[in-house]
């Protein structure tokens, strides 16, 4: 469930919806598959109802942080109110395995572009590709500003993607629709963010695959939910609004004055506050803290935070399950949908704004603030 960063070239930058009343903005999905192939069997409703699961798991989270969205239905319709699947036939000269998917890519979007008339003009497009190609595998996700891009291997079998079903769950699972869902939010712009122990809701969206999950924790738990900080970042995100809107622009002039990390009173808590000043438009409403692990597990498995900023910009934020040795990154949600630390670093990229701390003779001890 690799990450990946898009360049500032890349199609979907310049491939973007028509204007339609209300807002444009939409996730579309195509699936591309080999010239000579026939289609897999129900392959369209199969994938509209895989869009199904994914808004109303996303809804499910919205609601649970309390963190109110417009629009739900974030995938482009047809006339009649179906789920719209774009199917593009295409022939790979030579990649094969994971090497394949640039070239994927590219034949989707410009065969999906050209089918639904797409203009350049517009918002930017949130591309969800799945192929069904002999020789071809791998996954990846990424965003850039308001658009993004999934590739992701058509699902196995022939069922239908059931909308009330925890993602890690029988023929789900075998299905790897968690995995699936996972590329999806990078294109939604989420980094990796894995589950809170104490919360008890299973496994993140943005956290480890279903196995490595169920290893480390010796539990079958086949809950998989949106954590609070995915929540944070995407609830502002234009494409959950009912309105259009322009392009978000980072903001500028973010400073954090009178940042302190702090170990509490009885040493189970890392306690962190600061005031945030910018100057520029959008406001932010949430500052996000990313715990990783310093030793064995990686991002998958880092602890998130999340924290209201004030009318001031004072935030105090908690960091309730803190590691022995962790490190610390701040970053900030604001109304226009951007998340980042300084206006330059992307959420996905972490944090300008971070500190270390390892535990020595049972105290914390923060080694470095940035």
């Amino acid at each position: 469930m690799k990450s990946f960063t898009l360049a500032a070239s890349f199609l979907f930058l310049l491939i973007t919806t028509t204007v339609v009343k209300g807002n444009g903005r939409f996730a579309r999905i195509v699936l591309f598959i080999e010239s000579e192939a026939e289609l897999p069997e129900n392959c369209k409703s199969r994938l509209g109802s895989l869009a199904l699961r994914t808004e109303k798991f996303l809804a499910d989270g919205f609601e649970q942080w309390k963190r109110p969205i417009e629009r739900s239905e974030v995938f482009a319709r047809d006339a009649d109110g179906q789920v719209q699947v774009t199917v593009v036939k295409g022939k790979l000269l030579q990649a094969k395995g994971r090497a394949a998917l640039p070239e994927i890519r590219k034949q989707a979007i410009n065969g999906a572009a050209q089918q639904l008339s797409l203009r350049q003009s517009g918002p930017p497009v949130i591309w969800w590709i799945f192929y069904d190609y002999p020789d071809v595998e791998g996954f990846q996700g990424g965003a850039r500003g308001t658009g993004g891009i999934a590739i992701n291997a058509y699902p196995k079998g022939n069922a239908l993607i059931d909308l009330n079903s925890d993602l890690a769950e029988g023929v789900l699972n075998d299905m790897a629709i968690k995995g699936t869902i996972h590329e999806f939010g990078h294109a939604l712009g989420l980094p990796h963010t894995g589950p809170r122990p104490a919360l008890d809701l299973g496994n993140s969206l943005m956290g480890p695959v279903n196995k490595a999950f169920w290893k480390r924790t010796r539990t079958n738990d086949t809950r998989v939910y949106l954590n609070q900080a995915s929540a944070a970042a995407l609830c502002a995100h234009p494409i959950f609004s009912n309105q259009p809107s322009p392009n978000p622009t980072n903001p500028s002039g973010i400073e954090v004055e009178g940042l302190e990390f702090a170990e509490s009173s009885n040493g189970k808590q890392v306690l962190v506050q600061g005031v945030l000043n910018i100057k520029a438009s959008a406001k932010p409403h949430s500052v996000i803290a990313i715990d990783s692990e310093r030793g064995e597990y990686g991002d998958y498995w880092c602890r998130s935070y999340v924290a209201d900023i004030d009318a001031e910009g004072k935030f105090e934020l908690a960091i309730n399950e803190p590691f022995e040795k962790g490190r610390l990154f701040l970053s900030f949600a604001f109304d226009n949908g951007v998340t980042t630390s300084d206006g330059k670093t992307g959420y996905q990229q972490n944090s300008s704004v971070s500190a270390s701390y390892r535990t020595k003779n049972g105290q914390r001890i923060f080694e470095e603030i940035e």
